[in-house]
């Protein structure tokens, strides 16, 4: 109860002007004395002044400590009484969203433990949760709030009681004689298509509140990309029932006359007359003239005249587009205004967030350095080349001017797992029972080198594997690499013994480009046959392999997990004969290809395309195998590891000297805080003897797959569907694998 009125009345039926002898606090636990003192403002020795008084009550008011403050005066003593508002010590929200979403709406609610309670806090905090929710689309929530006294605090519990979406039923353009599709597919707010709209990537119809005031100018911007430029949209017009909680949206649309291009015009500025030629620029252009206007492309158009400019070193380049319109003829002549400014070097590359590894292995991927003219496709370049090595989960890479000539750019990053230590039991598809335990690390304490030890064991796979390597050998473009194996393959026809080492030495030629060398040296044996008839098709004593495989490896995409955009290509020709009995020569090839789709939809969607294409040729004696083999992840998914091959007139599994295989992916961010996509895929490929598709071999299958970049690594779960397989193959319905790329 405030009694401020109270102490006021007291304080002004005072007539004489009594000193303070002493102050005073009662009920004060919050604040201590010395800054009560500091508040109110009084001091020992002061006259009483009711004024003043009244002041320092106010200004204990104004702390949010208290639900109640009076002063009482007695025999020269001041006494301010209070009644402290309980702490909060909890605060709990029960059913708004997941872990992420409740924990950003904490945030927002503006209550944390340790502040005051009162009522309007709790007010505040419930019309917040409210106004987010239907910023999400759902309306008529219902906020509970649940109080618990805790000694003399208060633990407050938020219960979210969830309404409804409201689902746009029907979209209507009034005016408008473009395809609906071709509108709907730029609006953030579209009309619900059939039943499956509860498909992420399919219009649901939920409206978007936040989202709808921008609608307009989103379909404005289709007729200005079909050449519109006269087009006039309205505000959308929401009708909604609530009933239901159906709704319509309706748009009144004046589209005009559609413009074609008559002409276009580079406007130079003094600086860039002698520097650039006119058709140089224009060659970048890809509006045309006699076409329909499109502002999309003279967007693109734009940021390609600027790209170029900038990387001639003019950072602070400037291009504006000018419209001419003639009505008459419906034509618009374009007019690019260049203003280059002046050249712009590097002062300094400061790097921040690297908490593990050195500055040093950040500037080594750098491909501008200090002191070298600005270039925009660079800066771009090094980004994603810090992306593909791995060692961090986030970079990014922003401009600070300094001056007209001069600018710093800061390097900042997020370091990634790139060790891991990993024990115990799983279950594979194929390998059934596994026990594994593995050291590795990929940035070695902050230096780049990696090393790697491993022990696998299961009841068909054994593998102690030890290796080192370096991608930048004392900084430089060499790279390094050396491991030593020993295996145990248990086939469907063999049990296979190998103990080998390979050493490696690369060189990167580009930033995306590298070529290497690798000796390998293994001997292999084969014993326990399914069937006697393998053993005249191995030599008794095994086999001994001497392998020379040069390669060339191109990778330009833009993260080491998830790729985005870009591609990956790879070549090897592994040569077989300086010295042993296997003796053959091997050509492999393989691809990637990666397109986020987010550039045309609104989804996080990623296409990939991949393709593998392998030919082995005898120059003496090819062990079977050393052959191509098809089945399971990284083949033809769906059918079990291996099972694919071709038979020799004895009906033996010998392997395809012949083998190509792809697959088509579209990959869905379901969860990007933890690195979870699900992906749809379909997979073909070819086996042959004598060429690519002389035995029957090809094979098809689709399905679903999980991926996850988890604590413990990269793991794929994979539902796979085997596409009209014979009677005799041999199908899987479930596989995983961990620790490679997506």
């Amino acid at each position: 109860m405030m009694k401020i009125f109270i102490a006021i009345l007291f304080l002004i039926s005072l007539c004489i002007s009594d000193e303070i002898k002493a102050i005073k606090y009662d009920g004060l636990i919050r604040m201590s004395n010395l800054i009560a003192n500091e508040v109110s403002g009084l001091k020992v020795g002061d006259k009483l002044d009711s004024k003043k008084i009244n002041q320092a009550i106010i200004a204990f008011y104004k702390q949010d400590y208290f639900n109640d403050v009076y002063a009482s005066f007695d025999n020269g003593v001041l006494t301010f009484s209070f009644v402290e508002k309980p702490g909060i010590s909890n605060i709990e929200i029960k059913g708004f969203g997941n872990e992420q979403e409740t924990e950003e709406i904490t945030k927002q609610i503006n209550i944390k433990k340790g502040d005051t309670y009162d009522i309007y806090k709790e007010k505040h905090a419930k019309e917040v949760i409210i106004n987010a929710l239907e910023e999400k689309g759902l309306y008529g929530s219902v906020v509970e709030v649940d109080t618990a006294k805790i000694e003399d605090s208060i633990s407050l519990t938020f219960n979210v009681n969830k309404g409804e979406n409201i689902i746009i039923r029907k979209s209507y353009y009034e005016g408008s004689t473009l395809d609906k599709s071709d509108i709907e597919a730029f609006s953030a707010n579209r009309e619900r298509h059939s039943w499956l709209g509860w498909l992420p990537w399919w219009p649901s119809g939920e409206l978007k509140l936040k989202e709808l005031e921008y609608d307009n100018l989103r379909i404005q911007d289709v007729y200005m990309q079909k050449g519109y430029l006269d087009a006039n949209v309205s505000t959308p017009l929401l009708n909604a029932n609530f009933s239901n909680y159906d709704a319509t949206l309706l748009y009144k649309i004046n589209e005009g006359e559609r413009y074609k291009v008559s002409q276009i015009i580079i406007k130079k500025n003094d600086d860039i007359e002698n520097l650039f030629k006119e058709e140089d620029i224009k060659n970048l252009l890809k509006i045309e003239i006699g076409e329909f206007f499109n502002v999309q492309t003279l967007r693109q158009d734009v940021e390609s005249i600027k790209s170029y400019i900038m990387d001639k070193g003019y950072a602070f380049v400037v291009v504006s587009p000018d419209l001419n319109k003639n009505v008459e003829n419906r034509e618009v002549a374009i007019t690019y205004n260049i203003n280059i400014g002046k050249k712009v070097h590097i002062n300094d590359i400061i790097i921040t967030g690297n908490t593990t590894s050195s500055d040093r292995i950040i500037r080594r991927e750098m491909i501008i350095a200090p002191g070298d003219i600005y270039n925009i496709t660079n800066i771009r370049k090094s980004e994603n080349a810090l992306r593909r090595s791995g060692f961090f989960d986030k970079v990014n890479i922003s401009e600070i001017r300094i001056d007209e000539t001069s600018m710093n750019l800061l390097v900042e990053v997020v370091e990634g797992r790139t060790g891991e230590i990993m024990a115990g039991i799983g279950y594979g598809s194929y390998d059934k029972l596994m026990i594994n335990g593995s050291i590795r690390e990929r940035n070695l304490f902050g230096t780049g080198v990696g090393v790697q030890l491993q022990v696998n064991w299961s009841k068909y796979n054994q593998l102690y594997n030890i290796g080192l390597s370096n991608p930048r050998i004392l900084d430089s473009e060499y790279s390094g690499s050396i491991n030593v194996f020993r295996s145990y393959f248990d086939n469907y026809d063999y049990i296979e013994n190998s103990t080998g080492f390979n050493i490696g030495v690369g060189r990167n030629l580009t930033d995306e480009l590298s070529i290497n060398l690798t000796y390998g040296l293994a001997k292999s044996k084969l014993y326990d046959y399914k069937d006697v008839l393998y053993s005249g098709l191995y030599p008794r004593n095994g086999i001994l392999k001497s392998t020379l495989t040069p390669g060339i490896y191109f990778d330009n995409t833009d993260d080491y997990y998830f790729p985005k955009n870009g591609a990956i290509l790879q070549a090897t020709s592994e040569f077989a004969g300086l010295g042993g009995n296997a003796k053959y020569i091997k050509l492999y090839g393989k691809a990637g290809f990666y397109y986020h789709l987010k550039n045309l939809v609104d989804f996080d969607l990623i296409l990939r395309y991949k393709a593998q294409i392998g030919a082995i040729f005898d120059i003496g004696y090819i062990p079977f195998t050393e052959t191509f083999y098809m089945g399971g992840i990284g083949t033809v998914r769906g059918f079990r590891t291996y099972s694919i091959s071709p038979r020799n007139d004895k009906n033996l599994r010998v392997g395809g000297n012949y083998m190509f295989t792809n697959s088509v992916e579209i990959s869905y961010g379901i969860i990007e805080a933890i690195n979870m996509r699900v992906a749809m895929f379909f997979d073909f490929g070819m086996l042959g003897v004598r060429n690519f598709n002389d035995s029957d071999l090809s094979r098809m299958s689709w399905g679903f797959a999980l991926e996850w970049v988890s604590p413990i690594g990269p793991l794929v779960f994979v539902f796979p569907i085997a596409i009209k397989p014979k009677s005799y193959d041999d199908v899987s319905r479930f596989e995983f694998t961990m620790g490679t790329r997506f």
